[in-house]
């Protein structure tokens, strides 16, 4: 499977007199589900060292929307000064930290199922907990230090009838004191959590009293969603030149805008003309000196 795939994608104008400053993003966002259905894997696990980042860059650093020098990535971002005014900032990232998403919440791992079997024994069926591949039984063996492997199934009473469809079989790892470590079974401890979920065998003598391994899971990895800090804000693109930051009231709530100089509200302010927003201000006005008895 290829790598995860993030470009820089200048945006086009939007054909609106004003818009969000969302519009200007080079990137797509991600939560830790819409990336592992874009890619079908799942995000690196968080990272707590680092901020919320929903967007990556795997561009390698070649491209005319940034610039690339030393051991830093730099972008333009769009977002608040210590003084409070909103307009245009400079962000840096190391290239390792700008090529990978941060994303909150714990990963899922693909539940282990086995797949049933027809095989027999003693005219009777059996479960295919018991079962696994031999390439799956080889890959374990130096795990536990097995000197060989023998199949189960394989005895003088009730021995195990295997259909000519199926590929495993009992294998069992011969451990050097003569226990055998059934491998379907060791595979089924192993995947308890989900495949590919962390952990270790615990292999120490002293371990177990039977000899037998255990499979210890790691504890839960942090998730962020407890996060507090300001996610990493997202690269834009700049301004063209019909293009201004502006701010937009709504009642008493004033949120920053993109506002285009060649059409509707801009043009007209431009213009010297009584806009819309000049209409809302009046009307906000009067409402305020109505309620004083004015």
């Amino acid at each position: 499977m290829s790598a995860p795939v993030s470009l820089p994608v200048v945006p086009p104008q939007p054909d609106l007199d004003i818009y969000s400053p969302v519009t200007l993003a080079l990137f797509q966002e991600y939560t830790r589900e819409s990336y592992r259905f874009a890619f079908g894997v799942d995000a690196p696990p968080w990272d707590p060292t680092r901020l919320y980042k929903a967007w990556f860059d795997s561009s390698g650093f070649d491209s005319s929307v940034f610039d690339a020098v030393g051991s830093g990535v730099h972008y333009q971002v769009f977002g608040q000064d210590a003084t409070g005014a909103w307009g245009f900032q400079n962000l840096t990232l190391a290239p390792a930290d700008a090529a990978a998403v941060n994303l909150p919440g714990a990963i899922t791992y693909p539940q282990y199922v086995v797949q049933g079997t027809d095989a027999t024994r003693g005219a009777s069926g059996m479960s295919a907990n018991y079962l696994s591949l031999e390439s799956d039984a080889n890959a374990l063996l130096p795990t536990f230090g097995g000197s060989s492997l023998v199949d189960q199934g394989i005895t003088p009473v009730f021995p195990v009838v295997y259909p000519a469809d199926e590929p495993r079989r009992m294998w069992a790892i011969v451990m050097p004191n003569g226990n055998q470590l059934n491998v379907g079974l060791l595979l089924l401890e192993r995947n308890a959590g989900g495949i590919g979920s962390p952990g270790h065998w615990d292999t120490s003598a002293d371990s177990l009293p039977s000899g037998y391994p255990a499979w210890s899971a790691d504890p839960a990895a942090p998730t962020g969603l407890s996060d507090t800090r300001p996610h990493c804000a997202m690269p834009v693109r700049s301004l063209l030149p019909n293009e201004r930051v502006g701010m937009q009231t709504i009642g008493i709530l004033a949120a920053p805008v993109i506002m285009r100089t060649d059409l509707g509200q801009a043009a007209a302010e431009s213009a010297g003309q009584f806009t819309p927003a000049d209409r809302q201000h009046l009307d906000e006005v009067y409402r305020i000196l109505s309620k004083l008895g004015m």
